[in-house]
């Protein structure tokens, strides 16, 4: 099971707050901790830790982050040799509020040095993979040549589009499994997203521009999925959350592995809620996974 990552790698600066702060508000942060993050490399960590041989294909700075998210990859069992080494790692400043909400901003730094040239040369990665796991955390060019190169393949491809923008016809058509949320999901329909009959009519939209599936993940109301053959809602495991960054990264890397070894999509989608479940419960963006979930 070879899956390979494109994507994004930080380091998460995440400050503990009563509430997240509100425009003209100073707060004081009751505990300050790093974690390592980026989606790309969320979504790796998850998929390697459940089985899969991972190849990423991403960047880090000339900097001790970018040493120390190497060392962290590798520990993982991620495959690090076509990532590179260029200007700063980037970050993401978390709030964390006791709730365990999250607001967050992110400095993409060698994130957005993801270049086509250097997709063109490691190709034979994405080539050689079971699934292509993309995000939207590098530049839009670098992330359009990975999906083609995949596509021409038939290698399947999962596009969690985050941050939310709007995507080309183009591109779209070339996923396999779309996974955003109900806010990116109104960017890139334009549709109402609240109830499961609006969820139903934008989801059916992007099926139409020709994307294969779409998972819609709601956070504590679950996934909402549709494909040509069903759809549906299904619940999210009921937990003591601490900490939602990252959730939407392990939903997708789950995703992509239970894909791999040949469930179903609805299958698939159970087995990621799961593993995002357990993610809430724990601090930080790439928490150790137990075996069970392998």
């Amino acid at each position: 099971m070879n899956i390979a990552v494109v994507g994004s790698i930080n380091m998460d600066l995440v400050y503990r707050v009563p509430h997240i702060v509100k425009a003209g508000e100073t707060l004081h942060s009751t505990k300050h901790e790093m974690f390592f993050g980026g989606k790309g490399a969320n979504q790796a960590v998850t998929a390697g830790q459940l089985g899969a041989d991972v190849n990423f294909i991403g960047n880090v700075g000339v900097d001790v982050f970018g040493e120390q998210a190497l060392q962290n990859l590798q520990a993982r069992g991620v495959n690090t040799s076509s990532i590179k080494k260029v200007g700063l790692t980037g970050q993401a400043i978390i709030q964390l509020a006791d709730s365990g909400e999250n607001s967050i901003v992110l400095f993409a730094g060698a994130n957005f040095l993801v270049t086509t040239e250097q997709i063109q040369a490691e190709r034979s990665k994405i080539e050689a993979s079971n699934a292509l796991l993309l995000q939207l955390e590098i530049p839009m060019p670098t992330v359009e040549l990975a999906a083609s190169i995949a596509a021409q393949k038939g290698i399947p491809i999962i596009l969690n589009p985050a941050p939310a923008q709007e995507l080309s016809n183009s591109l779209l058509s070339k996923v396999s499994i779309l996974t955003p949320n109900e806010t990116e999901l109104e960017v890139l329909t334009g549709l109402k997203t609240e109830t499961d009959a609006e969820l139903y009519q934008a989801c059916s939209l992007l099926l139409q521009k020709g994307v294969g599936a779409v998972v819609v993940t709601l956070g504590e109301k679950g996934s909402y999925y549709l494909d040509s053959h069903e759809h549906g809602r299904i619940q999210a495991n009921q937990v003591n959350v601490k900490d939602t960054t990252g959730a939407g990264d392990a939903f997708n890397g789950a995703l992509a592995v239970g894909l791999c070894k040949g469930h179903s999509l609805k299958e698939s989608i159970l087995y990621a809620c799961e593993v995002a479940a357990f993610a809430v419960t724990q601090i930080g963006a790439q928490p150790t996974l137990p075996l069970h979930f392998k």
